[in-house]
């Protein structure tokens, strides 16, 4: 009856959390949710202290080579959201126009690699591979970086360039879609993905503990219902999450939110959203990303599932 569930820090979990909303599933459901928040959740599903933890679908079975544990894909959260950006003075109008220029990124994996296949499949272009002149480094001083011209584009999270984007200093390309919203124009019509989170639970405790699972995923489809009723007060209230201190960048973020909102409306998916999902790997793999040893992850496919 007890699920642990290691979690980087959120702003639903946060509101879940002080609202009481949790407690109360605590109560109705006699299950008991330990949570642990960090950004190391690799680190504690390798070290066995984690039932759930949340990543990047993409990045599953990389995980499961380094924790050595089979894993499932057991719920949808939210899609990966990182935009390509310059300055916006800049007349580049893709990436393509930016060859050999300066590009930050915050890591090699993570939404460089659903970059790299992307730009690939878009230009015959390799992201890692020389035609760019690539720079690492702090996932929150990126956009800060570009508009200071201390590099020329960013593959950044629009949520950590409040700032930049609010002032004008810098614009995304790709008419601001991010490599989630390209992905499902250019290879799975309709989808949402790929996922920037997902939730992913070890298969022995997810066979072990359907009741648990099926809980789980009811909590967090309350906590999506929340979100898509109060998000406004959750980037007010959390305004850390966001990386927005000052009234104007938190008004700016709402309205941002609004138009480009990269949360679910469910947590449970169906097979044909798993086929989707599972597509980016098969895009990954005929661009040389990733090798063609790399299997897809397993999913648990369990809309209209409710225990």
């Amino acid at each position: 009856g007890v699920i642990r569930f290691t979690f980087a820090p959120d702003p639903i979990w946060d509101y879940m959390h002080d609202a009481g909303i949790v407690d109360e599933w605590q109560r109705e459901t006699g299950y008991t949710i330990e949570t642990s928040a960090t950004w190391d959740e690799f680190g504690l599903f390798a070290g066995g202290h984690a039932d759930i933890i949340s990543s990047a679908s993409f990045e599953v079975p990389g995980l499961e080579e380094q924790t050595r544990r089979e894993t499932v894909i057991i719920g949808r959260y939210n899609a990966e959201r990182s935009r390509i950006m310059v300055r916006a003075d800049d007349p580049a109008q893709n990436l393509e126009d930016l060859r050999g220029r300066r590009l930050g990124v915050f890591t090699t994996v993570s939404g460089t690699l659903v970059w790299s296949a992307l730009v690939k499949q878009m230009h015959d272009m390799g992201l890692l591979d020389g035609d760019f002149d690539i720079v690492v480094a702090d996932i929150q001083n990126l956009s800060n970086l570009l508009a200071r011209s201390e590099i020329d584009a960013c593959i950044c999270y629009p949520d950590l360039s409040a700032r930049e984007l609010r002032s004008g200093a810098v614009r995304p390309l790709y008419d601001g879609k991010s490599s989630a919203d390209l992905f499902a124009e250019l290879n799975a019509p309709g989808h949402d993905g790929p996922m920037g989170n997902v939730f992913v639970a070890r298969k022995d405790w997810v066979d072990g503990h359907p009741g648990e699972v099926s809980a789980f995923l009811d909590l967090w489809d309350r906590g999506l219902r929340e979100w898509q009723t109060h998000r406004d007060v959750m980037i007010e209230r959390y305004p850390q999450h966001f990386a927005v201190a000052t009234v104007e960048d938190i008004e700016f973020m709402k309205d941002y939110v609004a138009a480009h909102d990269w949360v679910v409306d469910e947590v449970r998916f169906d097979q044909k959203w798993a086929d989707d999902e599972s597509s980016i790997f098969d895009l990954m793999r005929t661009t040389g990303v990733i090798g063609d040893d790399i299997t897809d992850p397993k999913f648990l496919p369990a809309e209209g599932v409710h225990q």
